[in-house]
């Protein structure tokens, strides 16, 4: 009850530090953004270390670091804000009914699609906690740690284009709109690809480095989260694109259709006696059937040219996705032993997945600035 209510309050400070959050994504602030972040996991991490030499309930203790960084950030952000947009964040009320029934419309919709995740990402935890016991279940646990860690890469570089995307249909440019959103979206590919690769390859090895004992399932359920990670990501840049269009309804309703439809045919199927890992197949299922339904949708209501997004996004993906494929069938020809192997193991696949990324699946320009960066930073 305590750890409960304390995460009730931490919820509802992260809830109202989203606007100010968001300024900095609006202004393109990202340097800031990082360093917050990272002060705020070098705090937490100080005080994990003491959670070692902590001799009283560390559940409670455990609960309070956690408010602690969600403070942290809570204060920072609003001290930033106040100091450099006074004009943004101050308090006002507004008399006009409908700037906030537009607010609330976009707000539900979205409200929705959030419930639905959520709904789909709790409900196959039940589902399989029922079906198959805790031990499963924590299989599944490290499957979705796995899989938040490869997420993050996509979801910063996608959340960095979406001031580029809302700004250009703002001002009614939106082939520019188009252009960085179709960008964003192969490059959020890509970075998951280059990530996933050696992941895949090696998963077993490095769980067992990670966790000492590997739980049945588990190297099973990497494996697939993987590849859900990889299907999520074809929704970069274009879902930003959707937001900044505004007319979010019937997108958010089909997404959330797709995303609760899970539950009831996975409990179906784990009736009938399929394998937990049934539920992460149907996760793919859903994410595939979701993002074929956004693009006809953009289609229908904007007569977007997904033709020509599907052309420029999709296709120098997909030829990797086919090479990397054959790569993965090679390499498990070759049963790997020792440390030593493993290692070399990792090494090689990362760099035939960065020549992969960085020759076929960018633009010359994007190479060359892409090189250009990586010099500059090395000689500094």
């Amino acid at each position: 009850m305590f750890v409960f209510q304390v995460s009730t309050v931490v919820a509802c400070i992260g809830i109202i530090n989203v606007p100010y959050q968001s300024v900095f994504v609006a202004k393109e602030k990202f340097f800031h953004i990082a360093v917050i972040d990272i002060i705020n996991a070098l705090i937490k991490l100080g005080l994990i270390v003491m959670l070692l030499y902590y001799k009283g309930n560390a559940l409670r203790f455990y609960a309070l670091i956690m408010s602690v960084t969600t403070l942290v950030s809570f204060v920072v952000y609003h001290y930033l804000c106040f100091k450099y947009w006074p004009e943004l964040v101050r308090w006002k009320l507004f008399k006009k009914i409908d700037e906030y029934k537009d607010l609330l419309v976009f707000n539900n919709y979205n409200l929705l699609a959030g419930v639905a995740l959520m709904g789909r990402s709790q409900g196959s935890n039940i589902l399989i906690n029922f079906f198959f016991g805790t031990v499963v279940n924590g299989a599944y646990g490290i499957a979705r740690t796995v899989q938040g860690f490869v997420e993050m890469f996509t979801v910063n570089f996608d959340s960095a284009a979406a001031p580029q995307i809302t700004q250009n249909v703002g001002k009614g440019d939106l082939q520019r709109a188009s252009s960085i959103a179709s960008r964003a979206c192969r490059i959020c590919q890509l970075l998951s690809l280059w990530i996933v690769l050696p992941l895949y390859v090696e998963m077993e090895f490095l769980l067992n480095l990670w966790l000492g004992f590997v739980p049945d399932h588990a190297v099973l359920f990497c494996r697939v989260t993987l590849v859900t990670v990889l299907v999520a990501s074809t929704g970069g840049g274009m879902l930003r694109l959707k937001d900044a269009l505004g007319k979010i309804k019937w997108f958010m309703i089909i997404y959330s259709f797709w995303y609760f439809l899970t539950l009831p045919v996975g409990y179906y199927l784990f009736k009938l006696g399929y394998p937990p890992v049934t539920i992460l197949l149907l996760y793919i299922i859903s994410d595939v059937l979701s993002r074929i339904s956004q693009l006809v949708l953009m289609k229908v209501i904007y007569n977007y040219d997904i033709l020509s997004f599907m052309g420029e996004a999709y296709i120098r993906p997909l030829i990797i996705v086919i090479l990397m494929v054959a790569y993965v069938i090679i390499y498990n020809q070759f049963p790997i032993q020792s440390l030593l192997g493993h290692v070399l193991g990792l090494v090689v696949t990362v760099a035939i997945g960065t020549v992969l990324v960085l020759f076929l699946g960018l633009l010359a320009d994007e190479r060359q600035k892409a090189f250009s960066y990586i010099s500059k930073h090395l000689c500094r």
